[in-house]
């Protein structure tokens, strides 16, 4: 076999040449529709934004939540109260509220000085017996008096919202 000339062989490769036809890219890539990883992500994204949001009205309703807001008027100042005495009974019809909301708060509905005030700093989660007794006797004590006992001071302000906030904390 004799080997072609390069003038045979240039006109071969031009007349192949001539047949080859440009490559053809294939079509873009769409985004839609998505893969169904995409969708199973936006699934998992809309059902946890839902509890999300179910969770956090479940939270605002409660009676916790609500309570503690409204204790935390009292420490900001924003309530109306003069004196401890005031403080005193405002916090004292708080927590009876807070006490009738509750499953057995009924029975304690006509509940009031000792046995309040025995009820408040029952069990090892109530509060301290001055500040119970403060509380409970703080509605019926004249507001110039600033102790029921006159022996004892009356506690501060920040003593008695402390005392009640862990007390809703732990009863509701």
């Amino acid at each position: 076999m004799t080997a072609p000339s390069a003038e045979t062989l240039n006109a071969d490769m031009a007349a192949q040449l001539a047949q080859l036809r440009d490559i053809h890219l294939p079509d873009p890539i769409s985004w839609w529709p998505l893969a169904p990883g995409w969708w199973a992500l936006a699934a998992i994204l809309l059902v946890g934004s839902a509890a999300i949001l179910i969770f956090e009205i479940r939270r605002r309703r409660s009676l916790k939540y609500r309570a503690l807001r409204e204790l935390d008027q009292f420490r900001s100042g924003t309530a109306p109260h003069t004196n401890v005495m005031e403080l005193a009974s405002e916090l004292c019809i708080l927590v009876r509220r807070v006490v009738l909301n509750t499953a057995n708060g009924r029975r304690y509905a006509n509940t009031h000085g000792d046995a309040w005030s025995g009820y408040l700093a029952a069990s090892p989660n109530g509060m301290p017996d001055e500040i119970a007794r403060f509380i409970a006797t703080a509605p019926y004590a004249l507001h110039a008096v600033a102790d029921q006992s006159g022996d004892e001071p009356a506690p501060d302000g920040e003593a008695l919202i402390g005392a009640v906030e862990k007390w809703i904390r732990r009863h509701t």
